[in-house]
């Protein structure tokens, strides 16, 4: 394994984050350097910028052992491991005002044959790789009913997360859209019990209130199901599946249609696995509308 290219743009680098080989490696690595693992992925990425002594106490090893994790993952040296884990935090925060340059969106439009619904279909496709192992247990939580579903997202994944809720509340009874400011967040966790699911839409610039309603929805021992960017919001640290979504396109803005996609897929899935008890609640809800469509 190579470090990464720090010549690379953001554009050119490699799908997998360090987050996220690191996450998809823990099997591979000796007990002391999977406690290393679970230390960065606990605290990430500011764990892995401390400097080798007090990343091996977060730890609970040696600078050694932390020098042969980060050589493990490729890295000459912990010098390199630290540039690496700093070109991720210029990527994450990353905001369309400092893609201009990156894109040169002052030399005019960008017509749509240069690329951008390419680059959307290559980001499905990739996401769908990756949500297709977790799927049957990502459909298991949202087709118990036994279970309360809680849907949440950021300023603009909101939007996704109020999409799955749409189409999970006509399937399904007891699934709750986290709306109105954050102010009232706490009246919603107030109703997450242990075992009720919430799926959590995070993209880069990750926001500080989703993060804490989904801590303490892991407090009281809900299953966190995590959509986020390959880039990882911090949730992806207790949370239970994530689901990465590559989201770059050529414009000054990342693209909402992987995550959206990724919703619709677990919805069918949901579909086919409530079957005749979605149908015959799809049908009566049919029936309650005819009143409010008089007129139309």
């Amino acid at each position: 394994m190579t470090a990464p290219d720090k010549n690379a743009s953001a554009t050119d680098r490699p799908a997998l984050s360090l987050q996220d080989r690191v996450r998809r490696e823990l099997g591979l690595f000796t007990e002391a350097e999977r406690r290393v693992a679970q230390a960065l992925l606990g605290e990430y990425p500011m764990a892995g910028l401390e400097t080798v002594a007090r990343f091996a106490r977060r730890a609970n090893t040696s600078g050694p052992t932390i020098l042969r994790f980060t050589s493990r993952l490729g890295f000459e040296n912990y010098a390199d491991f630290q540039e690496a884990l700093r070109a991720e935090i210029q990527v994450r925060l990353q905001g369309p005002l400092s893609r201009y340059a990156v894109r040169g969106v002052e030399d005019g439009p960008v017509a749509p044959r240069d690329g951008i619904a390419q680059a959307m279909v290559q980001n499905i496709d990739m996401a769908e790789r990756d949500l297709r192992q977790h799927l049957p247990w990502i459909v298991a939580r949202l087709s118990d009913l036994d279970r309360k579903v809680f849907c949440i997202g950021g300023r603009f994944s909101w939007m996704v997360a109020s999409y799955l809720h749409h189409y999970l509340r006509e399937l399904r009874p007891g699934v709750r859209l986290i709306r109105d400011s954050s102010a009232a967040w706490a009246d919603y966790l107030l109703d997450v019990g242990p075992g009720d699911t919430v799926v959590v839409f995070d993209f880069r610039r990750y926001q500080r209130d989703v993060l804490d309603f989904a801590k303490g929805a892991a407090g009281q021992k809900a299953s966190i199901i995590l959509v986020t960017d390959i880039w990882y919001s911090p949730i992806a640290a207790f949370a239970d599946i994530v689901v990465p979504c590559p989201v770059s396109i050529p414009s000054a803005f990342d693209s909402g249609v992987t995550g959206l996609a990724m919703a619709e897929i677990i919805t069918a899935g949901v579909v086919d696995a409530l079957g005749a008890r979605s149908k015959d609640r799809i049908a009566t809800l049919e029936n309650l509308r005819k009143p409010f469509n008089l007129g139309s």
